[in-house]
C-alpha cells in the first residue's frame, strides 16, 4: 500500500446514498443477504441515516467516511456504550471491494484506537459473522480476542480488545 486514506465525519445529507450502500453491502457480506438492514433502515435508509447523526452528535467522529484521494473507499460507525461510558462498540468496518485486501482495513481498526483512546474509552467490542472467515482472521491479527457466540443474536460473535496501552495483550505490538 503506498497511500494512506484521510478519515471525515459522514456527511449525512450529501452522501447518504453511500452510506445506506456500504451498510447494505456490509450485511450481504456477514449474512449473504441485506433483507435484515432493509427491514431496520427505514424507508430509503431513513431510520439507519437519522442514527448515523445522532452517532456523531453524541460522539463526533464515531461514523466517518475513508477517504483515498478524492474518493469515498470506507466507512466506520461507532458509538460509545449507554451504560459504561469507558466502553465503545465498533457497529461498521467497512471497505469497498476494490480496495479489500490493501492494508486499509487496519488503517480503519487504527482510526478506531486512535478515536477510542482520545475518548477515554478503555474497551472496545464489535460483533462479526463467524461465517466472515476474512473479517474473522482480520480481527485476530489485529489483536481482537473472540468472546464467542452473543446471547442476543446467536449468529454473530463478540468480539474484544483494549483501547488502551495499559491492557497489555489484547493491544496490538503496532499499536504500542
Amino acid at each position: 500500500m503506498s497511500k494512506s486514506i484521510s478519515f471525515r465525519e459522514v456527511d449525512v445529507d450529501r452522501d447518504a446514498d453511500v452510506c445506506v450502500r456500504f451498510r447494505a453491502d456490509s450485511f450481504v457480506e456477514s449474512f449473504g443477504s441485506a433483507e435484515r438492514f432493509y427491514q431496520s433502515a427505514g424507508e430509503k435508509g431513513r431510520d439507519y441515516l437519522a442514527g448515523l447523526r445522532a452517532k456523531n452528535h453524541d460522539w463526533p467522529g464515531s461514523c466517518v467516511h475513508a477517504w483515498l484521494d478524492d474518493e469515498i473507499i470506507g466507512q466506520v460507525e461507532m458509538r460509545r456504550e449507554a451504560g459504561d461510558r469507558s466502553r465503545a462498540h465498533v457497529l461498521l468496518y467497512y471497505l469497498r471491494p476494490d480496495m479489500r485486501g490493501q492494508g486499509f482495513a487496519a488503517e480503519l481498526d487504527a482510526y478506531v484506537l486512535r478515536s477510542c483512546r482520545a475518548a477515554g474509552i478503555r474497551r472496545i467490542t464489535l460483533r462479526v459473522s463467524p461465517t466472515n472467515a476474512r473479517a474473522m482472521a482480520f480481527y485476530r491479527r489485529q489483536g481482537w480476542r473472540d468472546l464467542g457466540p452473543d446471547p442476543q443474536h446467536c449468529d454473530v460473535h463478540v468480539m474484544e480488545r483494549a483501547a488502551t496501552d495499559t491492557d497489555r495483550g489484547t493491544t496490538p505490538a503496532n499499536e504500542r
